[in-house]
């Protein structure tokens, strides 16, 4: 067991290094990571002759690749981070115990990645503070944000006016009116902060696959719309060869938050405080 920590510990900090370094997490690592936990596994289940080591680590595998492909194909993960949450469940394996290591990575993730997330925006918005304030007039002057505003407002005093209304709930009422209002700003602030330090220019050959585009392209009848899930291998040689020909130079690009290093901050709250859910029950109730 703790060679399965120790090895899964090396691979998120190398994921984490790389993602942050490079906005990519390389292949061979996740590979490295899957192909591992399922041989050692395989050792464990051939040295004790039981195969509960073995189905443990493939279990973890296609629970990872469950969870990864809803996250990968709803847009919210890249190929890396759903490559490296296989590697991690080949590795710790699947136990039917909620205070399981592996269990508790997963709960982990959803809490300590969110607040990952928000942590590293605001980094973001400190860093690019000048072009925050630039990009924020801009987009509050489209009517989508007037109306967001406009009916975070308006919902925000609905419930103010129902916890006078309703006083043995005015506790709840409230914080469900603070939680409202506070949603409202963050979506700006996020939205704000995507366009502000996450779309950047850039040529056609630094461009990698999976990349996302903002704008649709077209040269002659060849048309490149902003895909889904990145550029295939097709698309991202069509706009090189573009460029090759001095018919593009820049490309808009969307860059995502990277996400890796939540991997490895839950890895470590999962060990160290265990599930942080479980944990904090004692002190909500």
């Amino acid at each position: 067991m703790l060679t399965i920590l120790i090895i899964t510990f090396t691979i998120l900090i190398a994921a984490a290094y790389t993602d942050l370094r490079t906005l990519e997490v390389p292949d061979w690592l996740n590979y490295a990571g899957i192909a591992t936990g399922l041989g050692i596994h395989l050792i464990v289940s051939t040295q004790e002759w039981i195969l509960w080591p073995i189905i443990s680590s493939a279990l973890g595998l296609l629970a990872g690749f469950l969870i990864a492909c809803l996250m990968f194909y709803t847009g919210q993960w890249g190929g890396g981070d759903a490559k490296l949450l296989m590697a991690v469940g080949a590795l710790l394996g699947v136990e039917a115990n909620k205070f399981a290591l592996s269990t508790s990575f997963i709960i982990n993730l959803v809490f300590v990645g969110g607040a990952w997330v928000l942590a590293y925006a605001i980094f973001l918005a400190v860093k690019n503070r000048k072009k925050m304030l630039k990009t924020y007039r801009a987009i509050a002057r489209h009517t989508p944000y007037k109306r967001l505003r406009k009916s975070t407002i308006i919902t925000t005093l609905c419930l103010i006016i129902a916890s006078f209304i309703f006083p043995q709930a005015r506790d709840q009422i409230i914080l469900l009116a603070a939680l409202c209002y506070l949603l409202g700003l963050l979506t700006l602030f996020m939205k704000t902060v995507e366009l502000a330090a996450l779309h950047q220019w850039v040529t056609p050959d630094k461009l990698t696959e999976g990349d996302w585009i903002v704008h649709a392209i077209q040269i002659g009848n060849t048309k490149i719309d902003p895909p889904r899930l990145g550029l295939e291998k097709k698309e991202l040689k069509q706009l090189q060869n573009w460029h090759n020909a001095k018919k593009i130079k820049h490309v808009l690009v969307r860059y995502g938050v990277p996400f890796t290093p939540a991997f490895l901050l839950s890895f470590i709250t999962s060990l160290t405080l265990g599930n942080i859910v479980l944990a904090a029950m004692p002190l909500i109730f």
